[in-house]
């Protein structure tokens, strides 16, 4: 057995539960293939077929997805061991619902769907921890869908970032127009100026031409709830 494949396995999130003998099983029936990446080189982009379920194995992906307006780009970095829309695998879309763009050299673990599908079928840990991930995505959509757009023109514009995360903490860039921005946040472009400078004052935003960089998502959170 490759044992460092059987280690590999056992860090990704659909294989845990999995025991010695199953995860040797499946390395003698299942193709598995490693791709690396360099840097700016993207994998995948919005719109593609998603014909295989890709791991992130090392290195940093940042996430792309254009409006369905085409006003804005958001962009965010993705950590180590995250599995790339396995949600998208299935379903009337079977598209990427993002590019991913390698910011550094990064490797990757696919899996072709049909072999998932023999995976899902035989082993139940695999199907118990596919089902939880797509649930735990659903509940937390759900979360986004209702949660609150009232309050302050900072409030607004925080709950902006979280629901178009996949999660709450991380490198965050928007490709916007300020007008775009403020017609987004209902409010007047002079105030979401005046709000965006005083938060990069803070160091929580960096603001470029058309662009707005949130180095770590969680301490600008942290600092609106302090507020």
């Amino acid at each position: 057995m490759d044992f460092t494949m059987y280690d590999t396995l056992l860090q990704l999130p659909l294989f845990q539960g999995l025991g010695k003998n199953d995860i040797t099983e499946i390395l003698s029936k299942v193709k598995f293939h490693f791709k690396k990446y360099s840097a700016g080189e993207y994998l995948f982009r919005q719109g593609d077929v998603c014909s295989e379920l890709a791991f992130l194995m090392n290195g940093t992906l940042m996430a792309e997805t254009v409006a369905m307006n085409h006003t804005y780009r958001f962009c965010e970095a993705l950590p180590v061991a995250g599995v790339l829309e396995l949600y998208s695998l299935f379903g009337i879309r079977p598209y990427y619902q993002a590019s991913y763009r390698a910011m550094t050299e990064v490797g990757v673990l696919t899996i072709e769907k049909q072999y998932l599908a023999e995976l899902l079928a035989n082993y139940m840990p695999c199907a118990f921890n596919f089902s939880n991930i797509i649930c735990t995505r659903s509940q937390y959509l759900y979360q986004r869908i209702w949660s609150d757009m009232a309050g302050d023109i900072c409030t607004r514009f925080v709950q902006f970032l979280m629901q178009r995360s996949s999660r709450p903490t991380g490198l965050k860039v928007v490709h916007i127009k300020m007008e775009d921005l403020a017609t987004l946040l209902n409010d007047r472009r002079i105030n979401v100026s005046r709000m965006l400078n005083a938060l990069q004052d803070l160091g929580l935003v960096s603001l470029r031409r058309k662009e707005i960089e949130v180095p770590a998502l969680e301490k600008l959170v942290a600092y609106h709830a302090s507020r």
